[in-house]
């Protein structure tokens, strides 16, 4: 006698109001929607706050270094102690670019938050892989522009200094046309500071005034024809320096210089170049990582058969 056997476990009988299988429920429709409006959120974030870092340094930029490259010549001696401190720093129009940085700062603190939230956000339609690598190359490079950038503000005058070389940069404009306010002068010091030869431009450092950069123009001898002194003077000026410079206060002999490089490293080095550069590349690491999402989910969506770990951002895609 044979008997039907009944198996151990059945599926359930399927409900007319659940969806149909294969689909995709509404409320995931829903969060992918929201996912993207997140991801797109947070480029808009990121690229405002790039903005706003990028208008900042303009302003200083248009304030001070430009006010420096078209200062025209001076002495030191028109130039008061707080004025040179003012010019050596930059300190540029501070509320100004605190209250660009401020909310470039909280703009990108929103953009890292979206990000998040847009984790598994659906590509974007119409945006092809191959724009979104190119907008997260440009990114990059801007970010390594910018450390190439301070590299040479900080790391280079390093190096230079172990090789006998130091970093000058004229505030003034009394030693142009050779070297114009705002240039970057490479500095060594003298082999014998009573053998400096006349039209050598030498760096002036005396405890009782402040530092200056002028030519030597003529030789001060004593009555047995040794060295005492020099007399100095800037290109741009009619007379000669009053004071006559002891051999000792020579600290310098000017080797080579470089126009606008002075203010422009004079600037970079300040407080505020340094928080805009900061923010900056903030920004521009912030809008590689968002593409780069954009871009891996973009490559898997043209290929769902390639997985997601190969479709990374550093290799261009293909079609």
């Amino acid at each position: 006698m044979s008997s039907a056997t009944t198996p151990s476990f059945a599926l359930p009988a399927p409900d007319p109001r659940d969806a149909p299988l294969g689909a995709a429920p509404a409320a995931a429709g829903v969060r992918d929607r929201a996912r993207c409006l997140c991801g797109v959120a947070a480029l808009g974030a990121a690229a405002m706050a790039a903005t706003l870092a990028a208008g900042a340094a303009v302003v200083v930029f248009e304030s001070d270094v430009l006010g420096v490259l078209a200062r025209p010549a001076s002495t030191t001696a028109e130039v008061t102690v707080g004025g040179l401190r003012e010019l050596a720093w930059l300190p540029g129009p501070s509320p100004v670019v605190v209250a660009a940085l401020l909310p470039a700062v909280g703009l990108l603190l929103l953009a890292g938050v979206l990000r998040r939230i847009a984790r598994d956000a659906p590509p974007v339609q119409r945006v092809s892989p191959e724009a979104l690598w190119a907008a997260e190359r440009t990114m990059t490079w801007a970010v390594r522009a910018i450390a190439a950038g301070a590299f040479l503000v900080f790391v280079l005058p390093a190096l230079l200094q172990l090789g006998g070389l130091r970093t000058v940069s004229l505030t003034t404009g009394s030693m142009a046309p050779a070297h114009p306010a705002g240039s970057l002068l490479l500095v060594t010091r003298p082999a014998d500071p009573f053998a400096v030869p006349v039209g050598a431009v030498v760096v002036i450092e005396d405890p009782d005034r402040l530092p200056v950069t002028h030519r030597i123009v003529a030789v001060v001898h004593d009555a047995a024809g040794a060295v005492v002194g020099y007399r100095t003077r800037g290109d741009a000026l009619a007379r000669p320096d009053p004071v006559t410079v002891a051999p000792t206060s020579v600290a310098g002999v000017v080797v080579a210089g470089a126009p606008v490089l002075g203010a422009l490293r004079a600037w970079m080095a300040s407080p505020l170049g340094i928080a805009i550069a900061l923010v900056l590349a903030w920004a521009f690491a912030g809008l590689a990582a968002l593409l780069g999402d954009d871009l891996r989910r973009a490559v898997v969506a043209r290929d769902p058969t390639r997985p997601q770990a190969v479709a990374r951002s550093t290799s261009r895609p293909t079609s």
